[in-house]
């Protein structure tokens, strides 16, 4: 069999964005199902975005709010009737324990400071708190493919002013928890990853694009010829998620 990702081929924007959004959707399906296996009472989504968390919540008749930086979508969603609030993850409107599950998907690398943000989320939380991140199984060439275009693409958004951190796996994510954390809640893991080609003809695509305003001798395209012809080599390969659900211990 060929190794993942080796044949550069065209795509069209139209069919790569299918395969980002069925990767998206199917990994949000696996989190999801985890949310709903906790038989939660009320939800409490850091950071909700377009919402897709609390229209699932209502789907099966259960309490959820949302929290999110103030714009159209926020806007959308208490349009439709959904209880969300402008805010940031580091200050929860709400009271200690008032919320049975909060859950944080996808949030943890654009924050600053995820500690404090965890230390709200347990405070809100009565029965546990769900956090998810990007994945990548670096047994897999194709995913270490993966593992630095997330890279690659990750250290510009951070030159252009955005908060992208590299993805915290499970102890990056456990060493931000409060102190005597593991006293008061149990942790449990689970990766998902559906291995499915990434096209590397649009990346390669997109990122000349991405690179058009700068010089013919800026060190930037060398190092993005670097990266592509590491990804020729490996593979390409959608990234997975971790989904690490922490439920308060009981009794406390």
């Amino acid at each position: 069999m060929e190794p993942m990702g080796t044949r550069s081929t065209s795509v069209d924007v139209s069919a790569a964005d299918l395969d980002a959004r069925a990767n998206h959707e199917w990994l949000l399906g696996e989190f999801l199902d985890l949310l709903k296996a906790q038989e939660p009472q009320s939800v409490l989504d850091v950071g909700c975005g377009a919402g897709q968390l609390l229209k699932f919540c209502a789907s099966e008749g259960m309490a959820a709010f949302g929290i999110d930086q103030p714009g159209p979508r926020l806007e959308t969603l208490g349009e439709e009737g959904f209880d969300v609030r402008e805010g940031g993850a580091y200050e929860l409107p709400f009271e200690d324990k008032s919320m049975d599950w909060v859950t944080m998907r996808h949030v943890p690398h654009h924050l600053e400071q995820p500690s404090r943000a965890f230390k709200e989320a347990l405070r809100v939380a009565r029965s546990g708190v769900l956090l998810a991140e990007p994945s990548f199984d670096l047994s897999l060439s194709s995913q270490r493919g993966a593992l630095a275009l997330d890279c690659w693409e990750k250290r510009l958004d951070r030159e252009g002013g955005m908060v992208h951190a590299e993805v915290l796996d499970l102890g990056a994510l456990l060493a931000e928890m409060p102190a005597g954390f593991g006293a008061h809640w149990e942790v449990q893991a689970q990766r998902s990853l559906r291995l499915t080609e990434r096209s590397i003809s649009f990346f390669e695509g997109r990122s000349q694009m991405r690179l058009a305003d700068l010089a013919v001798d800026d060190p930037e395209r060398a190092i993005l010829a670097d990266l592509l012809a590491q990804l020729h080599e490996l593979g390409l390969s959608w990234n997975g998620s971790l989904c690490v659900c922490l439920r308060r211990r009981r009794g406390l």
